[in-house]
């Protein structure tokens, strides 16, 4: 809370000190180095066919060997305030940016990402550095109220975790010489974000998560296509979350591959296809704690955007391992202005019926997201 407290005073502190300065004529303008300040506000009114003790019930104890429904949003029946989002961007100088992204939660908060990037490297070379969302496959470098759904496909809550790879760390990418899109990045961070790559017990400094990726884009037509593939490979040290016993321990590679044809018909109506498939290889250096697991899972979307506001999207996604069932989802949504949505979803899950369940979730979301401040273009 005190945490919460001094930022606000800070950011008042700011604003109360460009009015001061516009009043008064000085020479400097406070507000010409003032940095483009955002909130993102997301909340949500949920109904669903089981309980939340049903629902905490059926996370797994791990990531390891289960697949789970854990949500990091929208996780009770009723009313949620899921977060609130803080986002400053601002050019340090000639050679570099800086963007910072608190999220604030009911009780905490964190910072998300804080890092900077290189404006003038020559050979269309860049450097990113700091705590970021890795770019590994399509959805894990984006931020919840940019996704097409309410919550995130199952396959990375299991393998990335909930809150996907995001660690301190440094990037490098280059963006190649070619007629067409084609970015290959490196990325060196600090494991232990959870998911397949956690850090839970026998704890080595320094040990590093490494990911690479190769990302191509082009045009057919009215069609834009990007096609991805994806690698990250480091050491996993899993326990059990209720006893906290040991339960994995070795090296785990997870590979990914994506795909989206997004097809445009004006200036806002185009529909979006959109794949990923993820599969991992964990290998076990001590048998007597865990053995060795190959998992593959995938999901795959359409969304149609109509007009200027309104958006319906379709998503399917399963595992091709130890399936229980798959998961189908169905949206509209409704844009009041680019800076306010309100989402209807609902969604089938067969996969709770693999923690002993005889019947599958059956989820509806009410979802409303606002943001106000500088407002930046979002990706592809």
């Amino acid at each position: 809370m005190k945490k919460i407290v001094i930022f606000t005073a800070l950011c008042a502190t700011l604003t109360f000190a460009t009015e001061h300065e516009h009043e008064h004529g000085g020479s400097f303008e406070q507000s010409k180095f003032i940095p483009d300040i955002s909130l993102i506000v997301d909340t949500g009114y949920v109904h669903r066919n089981v309980s939340n003790t049903e629902l905490e019930k059926s996370a797994p104890t791990s990531n390891y060997g289960n697949y789970g429904t854990f949500k990091e949003f929208n996780t009770n029946n009723g009313f949620n305030l899921n977060y609130a989002e803080m986002m400053l961007h601002s050019n340090v100088d000639q050679a570099f940016e800086l963007d910072g992204i608190f999220h604030y939660g009911t009780e905490s908060v964190e910072i998300e990402e804080a890092y900077f990037t290189t404006k003038a490297l020559p050979y269309s070379l860049k450097v990113k550095g700091g705590k970021f969302k890795s770019d590994f496959g399509r959805l894990n470098s984006q931020h919840a109220h940019v996704w097409d759904f309410a919550d995130a496909p199952l396959v990375y809550n299991s393998f990335l975790s909930p809150e996907g790879i995001n660690a301190p760390g440094v990037q490098f990418q280059w963006l190649a010489p070619t007629p067409w899109y084609m970015k290959l990045g490196f990325e060196a961070m600090q494991k232990g974000n959870g998911g397949t790559f956690a850090n839970d017990f026998d704890k080595k400094d320094g040990e590093p998560l490494y990911v690479g990726y190769l990302k191509n884009s082009f045009d057919i037509k009215d069609a834009s296509v990007l096609l991805g593939v994806s690698y990250a490979n480091g050491v996993s040290n899993i326990k059990n979350a209720v006893s906290a016993a040991p339960i994995y321990k070795g090296n785990s590679e997870v590979y990914g591959a994506d795909l989206s044809v997004k097809n445009y018909f004006n200036s806002y109506s185009f529909i979006n296809w959109q794949s990923e498939l993820l599969y991992r290889d964990m290998k076990s250096d001590d048998v007597t704690i865990g053995k060795d697991k190959k998992q593959s899972g995938y999901y795959t979307q359409i969304v149609y955007q109509m007009d200027e506001n309104w958006k319906a999207g379709l998503r399917y996604e399963d595992f091709l391992q130890d399936s229980y069932g798959a998961k189908t989802t169905l949206n509209a949504s409704y844009k009041t202005s680019e800076f306010a949505q309100l989402r209807l979803q609902y969604s089938h899950d067969e996969t709770f019926k693999m923690y002993g369940n005889n019947k599958a979730i059956d989820e509806i979301i009410l979802q409303l997201t606002f943001a106000i401040g500088a407002h930046g273009a979002h990706s592809f």
